[in-house]
């Protein structure tokens, strides 16, 4: 058992102990180490202008990409254990610019440059991942797309958007070749081997291999906090509302990994983030794979898990509701299950008890016969928390949707815990009748008012997403 953090920094081998593990890793590059390239704005994994790039080699992503940007303003060091990173600093190469610093330049894609490191690594991300896809172009869509984390107060973005489009892909070079030698893959993966545990009167830690390690280590320090990808626990420590001085961290589980299909249903390990869980679902329900394009950004789908969004059990959390739509089941220590829809017990509460761990979340890829929808309201279109979602999946008797066998109705921002409509799916199938069920939809919730919506705006949008579901599949008219 390991007793220090390891992972590279541009190339370099770093070892870091208890005095420097608990810090975000923004505050490790610019307190501890100088490169001051990677800036903080927002403490908050909104702007962007923290973003680095990171490798984990001992997990095959989705798309088989290596270095991916995240935010370092919310992530811990020691979270990085076993990662290969690189800074703004590295991406230039002796006297050469990284196309994306050198796009940026001729397009005058900088103004004051406080954000501009930020994009230049959400730029570098997308060549790492086209040159994976053996694809030369960029479109203006996927540059915006890409940029999505990245916010600039100056130059209204047309400058940056051209720099993304301009890039000559074509003499691109894989950081890989740069930064990941065989000796460091080598390292890293013995690193990856052992458990760690720092234990220090300010600061303890613990990262074990095996889910048993860790029930045990709860079972002796109930009050540890979990820890996924710290991408919101980050932001209430940043704001000082918490302090992360305990945690067990998941991140060496190497099952935890693991999302596959098995029959009708696909299981989602407890490690398995935003963006792999959207790259799989792709192939097998592309709703849900859209819904999560307009979930976060990527720096922070990149850390982010499913798990971890169900467990901060906020009632505006995108993906509960979508979840619930698709039956999904709770998995608590890989042995026992709880179905989604009796999860959630109260604000930021769930049925999960002391010594107990969300080790995947179980879903149903829903039948030929079914419609599935996910719907979200946001004052923003990307990057932003949701007033509102609605996830409805319908089951028809036949093909003409007209009758119903089975639906479930889920939403989120209506009450303190995401909610089954359960009323309203009862009467529908029923009564097939959309205005009649608009009228017991009304009177199942009760939401409040608060800085992103009025509870009558909420009404209204949850019944304009209600009537647009049976719009868009053609059903009950």
């Amino acid at each position: 058992m390991r007793n220090k953090i390891v992972f590279y920094l541009n190339g370099n081998k770093e070892e870091v102990g208890a005095d420097q593990a608990g810090l975000m890793l923004s505050d490790y590059l610019r307190l501890k180490k100088n490169l001051t390239g990677t800036k903080v704005v927002c403490a908050e994994g909104d702007c962007g202008a923290c973003s680095v790039l990171r490798y984990f080699p001992h997990h095959q992503n989705a798309v088989n990409e290596t270095y991916i940007p995240i935010n370092s303003c919310i992530t811990l060091v020691a979270n990085l254990d076993s990662s290969s990173l690189v800074t703004v600093e590295a991406l230039k190469e002796e006297d050469k610019f990284h196309i994306s610093q050198q796009a940026m330049i001729e397009c005058h894609g900088s103004q004051c440059g406080f954000c501009t490191p930020g994009f230049v690594i959400a730029l570098t991300g997308l060549v790492e991942k086209k040159i994976t896809q053996n694809n030369c172009s960029v479109s203006k869509q996927e540059a915006k797309n890409a940029l999505t984390g990245n916010l600039c107060r100056c130059t209204g973005y047309e400058p940056i958007i051209d720099a993304a489009v301009k890039m000559d892909l074509k003499s691109a070079a894989p950081l890989k070749d740069r930064y990941f030698s065989n000796q460091q893959e080598n390292e890293l993966n013995e690193t990856f081997k052992e458990s760690v545990e720092i234990k220090t009167t300010e600061f303890n830690y613990f990262a074990p291999k095996t889910i048993h390690e860790a029930l045990d280590y709860l079972q002796h320090n109930p009050n540890a906090r979990i820890a996924g990808a710290t991408t919101d626990l980050g932001v209430v420590h940043n704001k000082r509302k918490i302090n992360l001085n305990h945690i067990l961290s998941l991140h060496l589980v190497e099952d935890f990994y693991q999302i596959k299909k098995i029959d009708n249903e696909v299981m989602i390990g407890a490690r398995v983030t935003l963006s792999d869980f959207r790259h799989f679902m792709k192939n097998h329900l592309p709703e849900m794979a859209d819904y999560l394009d307009i979930f976060a950004s990527p720096q922070i789908k990149n850390l982010a898990t499913l798990v971890g969004n169900v467990a901060n059990a906020s009632p505006i959390g995108d993906t509960p509701p979508a979840l619930m739509a698709l039956k999904a089941k709770v998995v608590i220590n890989g042995i026992k299950e709880i179905p989604m829809k009796d999860f959630f017990k109260g604000y930021r509460q769930t049925a999960l008890q002391k010594g107990e761990i969300i080790t995947a979340i179980m879903i149903e890829i829903p039948s030929k016969d079914s419609d599935v929808r996910f719907y979200k309201n946001s004052n923003r279109k990307d990057l932003d928390i949701s007033a509102i979602n609605l996830a409805i999946h319908a089951e028809w008797k036949d093909q003409s949707r007209k009758e119903l066998k089975d639906i479930i109705i889920a939403a989120g921002g209506v009450a303190a815990i995401p909610m089954r409509m359960t009323r309203t799916e009862d009467f529908l199938k029923q009564t097939p009748d959309i205005q009649g069920a608009v009228q017991v939809l009304h009177q199942e919730f009760n939401p409040l008012s608060d800085l992103r919506a009025s509870a009558a705006y909420r009404h209204i949008i949850v019944e304009n997403f209600f009537r647009r579901f049976f719009a868009d599949c053609g059903g009950i008219q």
